[in-house]
């Protein structure tokens, strides 16, 4: 047997072989089997457990063996083309298959480029330290029928939920808290929650990889405080065909009836890149069945960031009385901002002049920050936001004028830099000063009622 496996490779290697076999059974016929190969074995680590350095050595294995296959298929094939015509035949033939070898030369380099070289390294990395997409943890809720995961999702951690569920076999509810990690177990995770038919919820971030597992619910239900995160497929994290990858994650998302214009707009972020769709788009994208209140299931862990949940529709939509309140917070960040550093209070204001927002944590008081957190939280959670929403300025154009002609008897100069902001950037005290005086003002109407309505009004001219 290994005498006939080594004349065959000393006979391909030196051109033996006619042009057809050359070709059609060592080039095609092999390639095709080893492809095949790849996919069993893939199916083989997606079905079972296998351990990070296992999974590691697999892959090395297969990249080191790829290599001087391919040498080998197509250094054997170009010496048959070039035995071809001196053994009688067509010179056509000959020709066009050494283009075709020229053609598979550059893709087999530019195919170990771009994925070889970071799957091997990959491959030696989780042989060396395991797997380093992170940790998780997983914590049983509400007396044993909700299971939260929080961290990322590295090899291992469906077998870890299974673990968890056969304990806890009541549980109904998943929550997933996770910005990504390996694309194969996010899979996995996923077959399992079909199989399980449990519910997926989010309460902070489920984002990458970790939307395929969150698809997998019955019923899919998303924090007003949550947040899902999509991009395309990116190496070296991930251990596969970036297309193949990406295909994963468009089967997933059109079994679930995801409209293709989301499915395009996701996978068409780059992968060092995150796109967080509003509410109301996942809903009408049918990534989402209901949007909830973050007291609907247990108490997650997990750290939410407001910042990303929140959108501008919120101050048009928010109720009267949660509106106020934020922008009584608002206030009070703005007038200890203009006491300590009047180039932070307009930052705050208009964070598109400085290319980033100014972070709020590490400038304020933590009493004021924590008042401001829970004022946007009760926004947040208290506002239903309703897709055909539409904002109905009427009378308060007239109430907005009155403001204004009250603030100028005091402050002449102020309405021209209320109007006309930019050409005071150089002024921050004065034009943080305005501004403060027209919020102030607004929330010194005499009804809760007009106040919220100035500052929707105040809001949707910005």
């Amino acid at each position: 047997m290994l005498t006939t496996l080594k004349n065959i490779i000393v006979s391909h290697w030196r051109g033996d072989y006619s042009l057809g076999i050359a070709y059609w059974v060592i080039g095609v016929g092999l390639t095709v089997a080893v492809s095949i190969l790849v996919a069993l074995t893939n199916s083989f680590i997606s079905s079972f457990a296998v351990s990070s350095s296992l999974f590691g050595s697999i892959l090395v294995v297969l990249c080191s063996l790829i290599i001087p296959l391919t040498i080998w298929q197509l250094v054997g094939i170009w010496r048959s083309a070039k035995y071809h015509t001196s053994q009688g035949g067509r010179p056509l033939w000959a020709n066009v298959v050494r283009v075709m070898v020229v053609l598979a030369a550059i893709r087999a380099v530019l195919d170990f480029t771009e994925i070889g070289i970071p799957q091997f390294q990959e491959g030696v990395d989780l042989m060396a330290n395991g797997d380093t997409v992170g940790s998780f943890e997983l914590r049983v809720l509400n007396e044993g029928k909700e299971l939260e995961l929080i961290g990322f999702i590295p090899f291992g951690t469906t077998k870890s939920i299974r673990e968890v569920v056969r304990q806890y076999p009541a549980i109904e509810v998943i929550h997933l808290n996770s910005k990504g990690g390996r694309v194969t177990e996010a899979v996995q995770l996923y077959d399992y929650i079909q199989q399980q038919q449990f519910d997926t919820y989010v309460a902070s971030e489920c984002s990458s990889a970790c939307t395929l597992a969150f698809m997998g619910g019955r019923n899919r239900y998303l924090s007003k405080r949550g947040i899902l995160g999509f991009h395309s497929a990116s190496l070296p994290s991930s251990t596969d065909n970036l297309a193949q990858l990406n295909d994963e994650f468009k089967r997933i998302y059109r079994r679930h009836g995801v409209s293709e214009q989301f499915i395009r707009q996701a996978i068409g972020i780059d992968g060092a890149s995150m796109w967080y769709p509003g509410h109301l788009e996942l809903l009408a994208s049918r990534v989402i069945d209901e949007v909830v209140a973050s007291d609907r299931f247990a108490t997650s862990n997990a750290i939410q960031e407001l910042q990303k949940t929140w959108q501008a529709d919120h101050l048009q939509q928010a109720p009267d009385n949660a509106l106020v309140n934020y922008w009584q917070t608002v206030v009070d960040n703005l007038n200890y901002l203009n006491f300590i550093d009047s180039q932070q209070c307009i930052q705050y204001l208009h964070p598109e002049w400085f290319g980033q927002p100014l972070a709020l944590e590490k400038v304020l008081p933590t009493n004021l920050y924590g008042m401001h957190r829970q004022a946007i939280e009760r926004v947040i959670e208290e506002t239903d936001l309703q897709p055909d929403y539409q904002v109905k300025l009427g009378s308060i154009r007239v109430l907005a004028q009155n403001m204004l002609d009250t603030i100028a008897r005091d402050y002449p100069n102020y309405p021209d830099v209320i109007a006309e902001p930019e050409r005071y950037r150089d002024q921050p005290k004065l034009l943080c000063s305005a501004l403060i005086t027209l919020y102030e003002t607004a929330l010194r109407q005499e009804t809760i009622s007009q106040q919220a309505a100035l500052l929707r009004y105040l809001a949707h001219t910005d």
